[in-house]
């Protein structure tokens, strides 16, 4: 395993969607289910989340129309959603501010498709399908292809104000985001969410839970952060900035400004986080994986 897609291929991951996908879906709707093809698995894995989460919270309100919506007939309008793009079937949805959800599961407000839910505007869907494309062009199309099935834009920023962008553990497979309009910064930020996906996926799989009483000094936040935090970052941060090496060449203007900036921000962060990352990835059990998160990091450290 010497090189960033063998890193990422693991064979467990694929095994926990399924098993999940199945799960879920039979908890949902019993003697419905039908196992997704390959191509199918990741929309599949994060729909049958979006319609967990959004069956359980009707349940929570007594709203048994909704409920009865997600349990029964939520797959077909679901999978109306879906449009095919470099990266297989992908959903690209852009709610309104208060459309988002507030509650105990996020520190940030959140969106579960529901029966209201419509596709991005075209400008949007194509700005996604560009930003697929440069994430392609960088040989980590698997990682977000995988990890990035349902794309949440939840607003525009200019280039030079901070962008948000998030995942949440009960929605694998989506990526909130902010965007500024061009492709090739999206791509940066759905390689990362991507990314903290792939490893909740993957220490999912592996039954691995990081303990969370040792802090370690996060140099992308100034603070200390609790393991799990701070191997998320040590994992994500180093994507990005292989995504931004790799993809700056292909980009103009502004965005290859902005790539390059990346990378002169990435490599102090990496450096002081060198050693204490060293230290947090013995914290996992699984030799297969720490060595993966150790070809990620170093590789990234190397650029």
């Amino acid at each position: 395993m010497n090189d960033i897609a063998a890193a990422l291929d693991l064979d467990a991951i694929t095994a926990h969607r399924r098993e999940r996908t199945s799960a879920t879906l039979t908890l949902l709707h019993p003697g419905s289910v039908s196992p997704p093809d390959d191509e199918a698995l990741p929309l599949a894995y994060a729909l049958a989340h979006h319609r967990l989460e959004g069956a359980e919270n009707a349940a929570r309100r007594r709203d048994a129309t909704t409920l009865d919506w997600y349990r029964d007939t939520a797959g077909p309008a679901l999978s109306r959603l879906a449009h095919s793009s470099c990266l297989g079937p992908r959903i690209v949805i852009a709610p309104n501010e208060d459309e988002m959800i507030r509650g105990p599961h996020s520190d940030t407000p959140y969106y579960v498709i529901g029966p209201d839910t419509t596709g991005a505007a075209e400008a949007l869907a194509v700005l996604a399908d560009d930003a697929f494309g440069h994430i392609a062009a960088t040989r980590l199309d698997a990682l977000a292809a995988a990890h990035a099935a349902v794309i949440c834009l939840t607003g525009r920023r200019r280039p030079d104000h901070t962008l948000r962008s998030f995942a949440i553990t009960r929605l694998p497979a989506t990526v909130f985001t902010d965007h500024t309009g061009d492709a090739a910064v999206l791509g940066r930020d759905l390689v990362h969410e991507a990314a903290h996906n792939w490893l909740n996926d993957a220490l999912a799989a592996l039954h691995i839970t990081i303990p969370d009483d040792e802090t370690y000094f996060s140099p992308w936040r100034g603070t200390q952060r609790p393991a799990y935090g701070f191997l998320h970052a040590c994992f994500a941060f180093p994507l990005t900035m292989i995504y931004a090496a790799r993809a700056r060449p292909g980009a103009t203007g502004a965005a290859n400004a902005v790539l390059a900036d990346h990378e002169r921000q990435q490599r102090p962060h990496l450096a002081a986080a060198h050693d204490d990352f060293a230290r947090a990835v013995k914290l996992i059990p699984d030799p297969g994986l720490r060595e993966r998160l150790d070809i990620i990091f170093q590789h990234a450290r190397a650029l």
